[in-house]
């Protein structure tokens, strides 16, 4: 005999209300809160979005046991991207990514703004940072010209945000080729190599800090990182700042940082698509918030979640099922900066 494929609706409509239920006491209803697929975009494998949106994965699966839940690779920009599209759920992404992806000055979206994008919750900071050896003469941008530097690849968040920097300072990448510098367009992992073993004498990102990688190359070499000039950070958020602040990295973030470094900073944040029904919005971020202690063990960076942080700095519009939460919870969040 052939064998029959098993669908609810032809059952319902062809079979006894006993068979039915026979045919469904074998199965595991679906909660009419929980989707189908619960697609996470993450970061590259190692890296700390992979490593938090993997610890979000396993509390999902939990709340969600109905739901195929996966963790993809991604990155800030292109889990703006898949979200977007449909192509994952929910996502980690910056308010300066999220900011310029809305308005169409991300490289990858100019023709086609990203603004079907919903906060969820803010989960840690992130700053402009360049990394040099702490006993470097490099103490300003202007010191770069002629060094070897990194800021990442053409096209990358971190590589726009040095060029918008270069040029608040009257300056272009081709000042720092001059005498002899190079600029090398390099991946993150080409480029804190090329730190540690001291083949670069800069590199610029877009980060996370402290970052474990810069802390992993102090087992070579002390780091510290540069101060920005107050007045060039004001000309920086006043023509390429949106979703960044003014921010001061402090004393001991890295072993070689003596005195505090100012810079500019943005907020990584949890988003979903603006199609992401408002229950299992809801749901999500209340799963988070109910295991908030077990998700900080996931990484140190996520200790910066707290009533104070979790509604604010996501730029983009919150979603209405997680607003709906932090009512719920007497939780502040933020208007949106973007609208």
């Amino acid at each position: 005999m052939a064998p029959t494929t098993i669908n609810r609706r032809s059952i319902l409509s062809t079979v006894s209300v006993a068979l039915v239920t026979s045919v469904l006491s074998m199965a595991t209803p679906a909660s009419a809160d929980d989707p189908e697929f619960l697609n996470i975009g993450g970061g590259p494998s190692g890296g700390t979005f992979n490593v938090v949106a993997t610890g979000l994965g396993n509390l999902m699966r939990e709340a969600f046991p109905d739901s195929v839940v996966g963790v993809q690779p991604g990155g800030s920009g292109p889990n703006l991207l898949r979200v977007s599209a449909g192509e994952a759920d929910i996502g980690l992404t910056s308010a300066s990514n999220a900011t310029d992806a809305w308005h169409g000055r991300d490289p990858a979206t100019p023709d086609k703004p990203i603004k079907n994008v919903r906060g969820l919750m803010t989960f840690f900071p992130s700053a402009i940072q360049i990394w040099v050896d702490a006993d470097s003469d490099i103490h300003s941008i202007e010191d770069l010209k002629g060094k070897q530097v990194s800021a990442g690849q053409p096209g990358q968040t971190s590589w726009n945000a040095f060029n918008n920097l270069l040029a608040v300072h009257g300056m272009t990448t081709d000042d720092i080729e001059a005498d002899g510098g190079t600029m090398h367009k390099l991946s993150w992992k080409e480029s804190q190599n090329g730190l540690r073993n001291g083949q670069l004498d800069a590199v610029m990102w877009v980060a996370l800090y402290p970052h474990s990688t810069v802390l992993a190359t102090e087992t070579a070499r002390k780091i510290r990182v540069l101060s920005l000039d107050e007045a060039k950070l004001d000309e920086y958020l006043s023509k390429h700042g949106g979703g960044f602040q003014k921010v001061e990295l402090p004393v001991g973030l890295y072993q070689g940082q003596s005195a505090p470094a100012n810079s500019v900073g943005t907020k990584t944040f949890l988003f979903a698509s603006d199609k992401m029904p408002d229950d299992v919005a809801y749901k999500v971020t209340s799963t988070i918030w109910d295991n908030l202690d077990r998700f900080k063990q996931t990484h140190a960076l996520l200790n910066y979640i707290s009533d104070e942080t979790a509604g604010h700095g996501m730029a983009v519009p919150l979603h209405p099922g997680a607003a709906q939460f932090y009512k719920d919870k007497g939780i502040a969040f933020d208007e949106p900066a973007l609208n």
